[in-house]
């Protein structure tokens, strides 16, 4: 179904509303939408898959960069950032995963990331769906 959504991370300095399609079965949650990054000649595809079996999230983006992160709470994961200039390996370690539910319509991921052994970066990724009247 087609909902609209507000993206609200430490990577941008106001949050960004769109239109994205959430998807969710039994087993998993699915959520994609089109974002375009100031720079960038086209739009990102962007999409997360979270496995409710096993609680790990994956975000995916496609475009001038394309990137694979693994969220799995309590647990070191990897992820791969590809830009332009050479792919970037990243570890992130994640503090939490909420998924959205009858009390709150909020998917959300708080974690630390690093880049190659450096210093952790902490950051909330949320994606808010109650919002009727944006």
């Amino acid at each position: 179904m087609k909902r609209k959504v507000q993206i609200t991370t430490g990577a941008y300095d106001e949050p960004y509303v769109t239109d994205c399609i959430y998807d969710e079965s039994e087993s998993r949650l699915v959520i994609k939408w089109a974002q375009q990054h100031e720079g960038d000649s086209q739009k990102s595809a962007y999409g997360i898959t979270f496995d409710k079996e096993s609680g790990v999230a994956v975000i995916t983006r496609k475009g001038e960069v394309d990137s694979e992160l693994v969220f799995d709470t309590g647990k070191k994961t990897k992820g791969v950032v590809k830009t332009p200039y050479g792919a970037i390996q990243v570890d992130i370690i994640t503090d939490y995963i909420t998924v959205p539910s009858v009390l709150s319509q909020k998917f959300e991921i708080c974690y630390d990331m690093a880049q190659g052994g450096g210093s952790l970066i902490k950051n909330t990724f949320s994606l808010n769906f109650h919002l009727q009247n944006l």
